[in-house]
């Protein structure tokens, strides 16, 4: 038998009052089974309660009334528990803020998915590297678990323990994949559990929501603007066109574009509807016979609706402008009798569930979007922007790192301020391409580290500070990762630095055949590590948008997965990011951007398009092969050529000396052996004289 606290506290009292006004009984005989009960009852102890728990006025306890609450829901469909999502309509890898769902529900601003049960209990699932970061964010109200663990419980398996086989769960089929909610409703279903969709009731909660600092953010405002001719390459019509043919190919007689950045490239049109791309949010239908865009009122700019041929549209080369929630009525009853419905790929996520619930069954065709293939292969026009993004951002990197050199009294929180700072003062920067992650010391171990208040590292001179970040231009989109160290790093640092630099510098090298699969060419860049006995948890590379997302399908570069086996074609800009993880010491990652270029024979081959310098202080020349000596003093020559000329002409006569001290060339071993040669025949030849000059002054004078 167990007595809670708040039992036994009552019983203490009654005995007090007792004994007060009243002779004290005998004592009575006690049994050893009474012993254990009492033991029991003073070493039980009830887990604390979490305030944000029962607090019904924060909005995981308002959602919890709204699951029972026909004010919110039709009495016939109340709900015993919620699956919260991350993601938009579109699925974006970055949603906005008016669009983190999530975020409002549970206080997590990363990516995840969370369920949440009508009677208590709320639990949020987020990949491996965030999982130290959420638990020390998130309130005592949520459990948090590995996504990517399989040994953990699943959603399906966590609500199931919970409801046992009865009951109804919601979620909003706008915010989550095909697959996923397949995947969530078979799992259910198996258990007796029912998954309903049930979309807008977190949207009904944060739009009523009285605590301004909780309040929902304003949609973005922002009109969409055509994309600049100079790097585009074709235009709207020339890319439906190849759409169309696609199309044929596979038998459809239409596709539903859901992805931002292939909506953006298609209609050739740049928005500032999500954070880090910029996109405008739509849906685009493409059928045979004409192209039909669903845009929120007034985002389509006037010079945009005169480009896409808006006004008098009566033919197949010119564009239909709907309202953006249309979308789903027009799915329903379209006259198509094949559409495609975009597959999910490796970083795209493909259509919503519910976008795919809307094509009636027998007129859907799951295929990965052809536009992923078209708009990865850049082409010329294009190219010739990313290049030029780069050099920009080549000129913003170095001015940040040589004042970072000279700074103290540094942290994390405020060297990601100045990346982001210090990129805005070049002409055409949009904004960052992705969240700028500074990590210093221990903190550079986890990979997708994020400082934030509670974790925020003072930057000291005795250990490696990680920067990662990337800036939109109107040219292009850049990535790009540094390791430095403001002191004197420890040969195990050197060495470790130096491994990652021999792997960049591996695949930067690395020529291979043109049907060579992308992920068959990550054993090149790993083997420096494995020889030392490391790895690292992540991709090699991946795609890379123009001026679009900095992370795109088709290519990804990793062994571990079996499934993508996309070549690479000329034409193609990748990520190439190796990186060495000490547990609880430090981190070194480096990652630039290359172009996939061709050679002769149907070779392909890899050039730079990042342009900034490695820090000398941490390379151990000695590691260095002469191959990867005459790589890096190329790459070094090749910044002096192209960056140095731009920071001069913009006036940065100090960051141009800081860049040619970090570039300065190494010289090759078998020049300095051969030197080292010429230097003693050149002793021998002097000593020999010297003997001369003796032997002819001895025989004079004797």
């Amino acid at each position: 038998m167990i007595i809670g606290v708040y039992s036994a506290v009552r019983i203490t009292q009654q005995v007090v009052q007792t004994t007060t006004t009243q002779t004290p009984p005998p004592a009575p005989v006690v049994s050893t089974a009474s012993f254990a009960v009492l033991d029991e009852i003073a070493t039980f102890t009830t887990a604390p309660v979490c305030p944000d728990a029962i607090n019904t006025s924060v909005p995981l306890g308002r959602l919890r009334t709204a699951l029972r609450n026909s004010a919110y829901l039709r009495k016939d469909t109340l709900l015993d528990a919620f699956i919260v999502f991350f993601s938009d309509e579109h699925l974006s890898e970055e949603p906005s803020p008016e669009e983190r769902r999530l975020e409002y529900i549970s206080g997590w601003d990363g990516a995840g998915t969370a369920a949440v049960l009508a009677d208590g209990g709320a639990a949020i699932w987020v990949p491996s590297g965030d999982v130290h970061n959420a638990r020390a964010t998130l309130s005592c109200a949520w459990e948090v678990l590995d996504g990517d663990d399989p040994s953990q419980r699943t959603i399906s398996e966590w609500i199931v323990d919970r409801l046992g086989r009865k009951g109804r769960v919601g979620g909003d089929a706008r915010l989550t994949s095909v697959v996923e909610w397949q995947t969530i409703s078979s799992s259910l279903h198996r258990e007796g559990l029912l998954l309903i969709d049930v979309p807008t009731l977190v949207d009904q909660l944060w739009n009523d929501e009285v605590d301004p600092p909780r309040r929902r953010p304003e949609f973005s405002k922002i009109v969409a603007n055509k994309h600049q001719m100079e790097y585009i390459g074709m235009s709207w019509r020339e890319k439906v066109s190849a759409v169309r043919n696609e199309l044929r190919a596979v038998g459809a007689e239409a596709i539903i574009i859901t992805a931002l950045d292939e909506v953006a490239w298609l209609l050739n049109v740049r928005g500032r509807d999500v954070p880090y791309a910029p996109l405008l949010k739509a849906f685009v239908i493409v059928s045979l016979r004409d192209v039909r865009v669903f845009a929120p009122p007034g985002k389509l700019s006037m010079p945009v609706r005169k480009a896409l041929d808006v006004y008098n549209c009566y033919t197949n080369n010119c564009t239909r402008v709907n309202d953006y929630t249309a979308i789903y009525d027009e799915l329903r009853r379209s006259s198509e009798s094949k559409i495609l419905i975009p597959a999910a790929g490796t970083f795209q996520r493909g259509a919503s569930a519910a976008i795919a619930q809307s094509v009636p069954l027998s007129k859907r065709v799951f295929l990965l979007s052809p536009i992923i293939y078209l708009k990865a292969q850049k082409n010329e026009a294009e190219a010739k922007g990313m290049r030029k993004a780069h050099l920009r951002d080549a000129v913003a990197m170095c001015t940040l790192f040589s004042y970072l050199e000279n700074k103290s009294g540094l942290s994390e929180m405020s060297v990601q301020t100045t990346v982001d700072i210090t990129r805005e003062t070049q002409a055409g920067y949009v904004g960052p391409a992705m969240q700028t992650r500074v990590a210093y010391g221990p903190s550079a171990v986890e990979p997708e580290y994020r400082p934030n208040n509670a974790t925020n590292r003072r930057i000291y001179k005795n250990s490696t500070l990680v920067i990662r970040s990337g800036g939109q231009y109107d040219e292009g989109t850049t990535v790009v990762t540094r390791t430095v160290h403001y002191g004197t790093p420890s040969r195990e640092e050197r060495r470790a630095y130096t491994t990652v630099l021999r792997a960049v510098a591996a695949l930067s090298a690395f020529t291979a055949p043109s049907m060579l699969p992308a992920a068959h060419a990550d054993p090149v860049a790993r083997a420096p590590l494995w020889a030392a006995d490391q790895d690292y948890p992540h991709p090699t590379g991946h795609g890379v948008g123009a001026a679009l997302n900095r992370r795109e399908d088709p290519v990804v570069i990793d062994y571990r997965q079996d499934t993508n086996l996309h070549t690479l074609r000329e034409g193609y800009f990748i990520t190439c990011e190796p990186g060495w993880y000490e547990p609880g010491k430090f981190g070194i990652r480096l990652g630039n951007v290359v172009e996939v270029i061709g050679k002769p024979n149907e070779y392909l081959g890899f050039r730079e398009a990042t342009l900034l310098p490695y820090e000398p202080k941490l390379i151990d020349k000695t590691m260095l092969t002469e191959y990867e000596i005459t790589w890096l003093n190329g790459y070094n020559d090749r910044i002096r050529k192209i960056v140095g000329p731009e920071l001069m002409s913009q006036g940065l006569t100090d960051v141009y000396y800081w860049m040619m001290n970090k570039t300065a060339p190494y010289e090759l071993p078998s020049k300095a052996k051969k030197a080292q040669m010429n230097s003693a025949v050149h002793i021998a030849g002097i000593r020999e004289i010297v003997a001369l000059i003796s032997f002819i002054s001895l025989t004079l004078f004797s």
